[in-house]
């Protein structure tokens, strides 16, 4: 199956699976006002003789959805990056700032590991006054502050990297 085939039946799997968590939260909703006696438009007959299965259906409707709304294993892309070292010191505004962020791009980003240089002579000399210092990957990326413009174009560049990689491995 070609990749716009799939992407065709990911859509269609999507829609289908919103439309039946809209008519199941429709169904939930009538349901309550139906038990609450709050406001329940006229209904026809059968609303009120087939009242045993309403919960089965609202159910069975979530149920359905949410199968089809699932995403597929391995459909969460891995991080774009290997590893984020964060240089930070104590009472630092600027890397608190810097890590918010970082964390606003945890969905691609591994998790940062966090180095104290006040712990580390050579760090403090190395990086003194200029925390928080992020290196992706082995490379200082940031220092002193991380601009989320620069930091969205290193992640875009990292992810089209990585889509041309992944186009190279496929056979042909």
């Amino acid at each position: 199956m070609s990749e716009q085939q799939e992407d065709h039946g990911d859509r269609a799997r999507a829609l289908l699976g919103t439309l039946l968590m809209t008519a199941g939260s429709v169904l939930a909703v009538l349901i309550f006002c139906d038990r609450t006696g709050d406001g329940l438009p006229r209904m026809p007959a059968i609303w009120y003789s087939s009242r045993g299965i309403h919960l089965a259906l609202c159910g069975a409707l979530f149920v359905l959805a949410a199968l089809l709304l699932k995403s597929p294993p391995g459909a969460i892309p891995p991080p774009l990056f290997e590893t984020i070292r964060f240089y930070t010191r104590r009472d630092c505004p600027l890397c608190d700032h810097a890590l918010e962020v970082l964390d606003g791009h945890r969905s691609v980003l591994p998790e940062p590991e966090l180095i104290d240089i006040d712990e580390d002579p050579e760090l403090q000399q190395r990086y003194g006054d200029c925390v928080p210092v992020v290196e992706l990957d082995g490379q200082v990326r940031f220092r002193g502050a991380v601009q989320p413009e620069l930091l969205q174009r290193l992640i875009d560049a990292a992810y089209q990297r990585q889509q041309s990689g992944e186009n190279n491995e496929q056979p042909v």
